[in-house]
């Protein structure tokens, strides 16, 4: 997420101008936030959210500081400590990017937006669509009804438009030669605009299924050209549609737009491999490839791996991509790892014990590289995982000190750039054999995860948040994790409710490879 600027006056409670926002409307869009499906099952920021934007509305801004947010809005006691616990801090951050999230999709054509800056807790409000302006506006004399907000431009720049104009009449003779000059250039662009836009319209930029028929079509939703299956597609795994399974882009470099599809046919799906194709931006087929080979460790059971995820590499200038893709067998916990060239050929290959089931291409260490971080579940720890690879030392197969029985072999040592593994709760193992690791997500050098702790809908989860260099931020549990522990062991022989304690062993992320403790340090240390 892109934070905005924060400048001087961004806690304008105390001045307004004529364009000031009713309070109503913003109470409106509040409500509009709060009723979204982003927000719904996020309680905890509904709250947080709720708590400031009501403080400034009603003139109170200047008391929405980290303590009172920490007692009000989480529930911590009267000794709270915001230096050593950041739990206002991190939700903060987190509001951010649902907040971004929102506006992004279900918002993004609400009439006013909310924002809490960077590095402040009281809320800014203004007209959606229009930036804010950089310096601060004249108070009103009477404020009482005003929210604070950002305001934004007004038309005031009738007296510059007057003087440009003045000036405009003593140059007449030196502005005929300049349109003259500029219409010609105005032509020349609009014709190389116009050609591109040619060009462009046959390029494939989507794609949809109709029945057993693939068809792709250009930026206007035009058809370009179809494909049929005679097995059909199965729809279980294309059951979060066709965009997750294809992508559009140049591999070669060569201007031309590559279309890469995950095949899953209809007719004998878990016994047979996915089949990731290639296609020219006119339909022609240029490779196909499929995933996984025989292993010992199948004891004789179909080689069948289904692509869980891919994903394609930014080069270097002048060098072509590369193809990475994550595929679990169908029954078994083989996993692999597989680096393609742009042809299609594999390059090298990591394996791993356990399914990793989710894909993230990022750039960590602001390098100009991308690493790939896999995440998922360690069938040798019974544990939910976190594995970073460099695209460039991709090989081997992990190492299962813990339960030898399910070690690849026939393999070198791989050499993951980091390996962690996170703490279940008493929860998981009560009603599960191991948590889950949902899909990483990198921002602003910032790495979320999230491990799912049971499967009863809702799903309730653990939040971690990791710096760079993975140190961990915070460790966390959702309302939902919180609510459906408690009823729980209500009912437990041993009841009891989720205590800080418990809280505190979430921090306890081990660290296989990597890190220089057996754990990962907190930033905070």
């Amino acid at each position: 997420m892109r934070e905005r600027t924060s400048p001087d006056w961004q806690n304008v409670e105390d001045s307004c101008s004529h364009s000031a926002l009713p309070p109503a409307d913003v109470e409106a869009q509040l409500n509009r936030i709060l009723e979204s499906c982003i927000f719904r099952n996020a309680p905890r920021h509904s709250r947080f959210l709720s708590f400031v934007v009501n403080k400034a509305l009603s003139g109170q801004g200047d008391e929405v500081k980290e303590y009172v947010i920490g007692l009000e809005v989480f529930d911590r006691k009267p000794d709270f400590d915001p230096g050593s616990d950041p739990v206002v801090r991190s939700e903060a951050r987190r509001l951010r990017f649902r907040l971004a999230d929102y506006y992004r999709e279900a918002g993004k054509l609400d009439p006013i937006h909310i924002d809490l800056p960077k590095g402040a807790y009281v809320p800014v409000f203004y007209r959606n669509g229009v930036e804010p302006q950089l310096e601060e506006v004249a108070s009103d004399k009477d404020c009482s009804s005003c929210a604070a907000y950002r305001p934004f431009p007004a038309a005031n720049g009738a007296k510059e438009n007057r003087r440009i104009a003045s000036e405009a009449v003593s140059r007449t003779s030196r502005l005929s030669v300049l349109k003259i000059v500029a219409t010609t250039a105005v032509i020349g662009v609009a014709a190389f605009i116009f050609m591109r836009m040619l060009t462009m319209d046959n390029r494939p930029q989507a794609g949809r299924l109709e029945g057993s028929t693939l068809v792709i079509s250009n930026a206007k939703g035009q058809e370009l050209w179809r494909k049929s299956f005679t097995d059909g597609f199965f729809p279980e795994y294309y059951q979060n549609g066709l965009a997750p399974r294809m992508w559009f882009g140049d591999l070669n470099g060569d201007g031309h737009t590559d279309v890469l599809l995950l095949y899953q046919p209809a007719v004998s799906p878990r016994s047979r491999s996915t089949i990731l194709i290639c296609y020219s931006d006119r339909g022609k087929e240029k490779w196909r490839w499929m995933p996984g080979r025989a292993l010992p460790e199948l004891e004789g059971d179909p080689a069948a791996f289904y692509i869980a995820g891919f994903g394609v590499l930014k080069g270097a200038p002048g060098e072509r991509s590369r193809i990475v893709v994550s595929s679990p067998h169908t029954l078994w916990y083989p996993h692999q790892i597989a680096i393609l060239d742009s042809n299609g050929k594999m390059l090298s290959e990591y394996w791993h014990s356990g399914h990793l089931e989710h894909l993230t291409l990022a750039d960590l260490d602001a390098d100009g590289r991308q690493e790939i971080i896999l995440t998922g579940i360690s069938n040798g720890y019974r544990q939910a995982t976190l594995v970073v690879l460099d695209p460039d030392r991709v090989f081997g197969a992990s190492t299962e000190a813990a339960r030898p029985e399910i070690q690849i072999h026939g393999m070198a040592p791989a050499q993951e750039r980091i390996r962690l593994l996170f703490p279940r709760s008493d929860l998981n193992m009560a009603l599960a054999s191991y948590n889950q690791g949902q899909e990483a997500a990198v921002e602003n050098g910032t790495i979320r995860f999230s491990t799912i702790e049971c499967t009863s809908p809702p799903s309730c989860t653990i939040s971690y948040e990791f710096d760079k260099n993975f140190h961990l931020i915070i460790a966390y549990p959702d309302d939902f994790f919180r609510g459906i522990h408690n009823e729980f062991y209500r009912h437990d022989k041993h009841p009891h409710r989720f205590s800080a304690e418990e809280e505190k062993e979430f921090q306890k992320v081990r660290c296989l490879v990597g890190c220089q403790t057996e754990f990962v340090l907190s930033q905070n240390r």
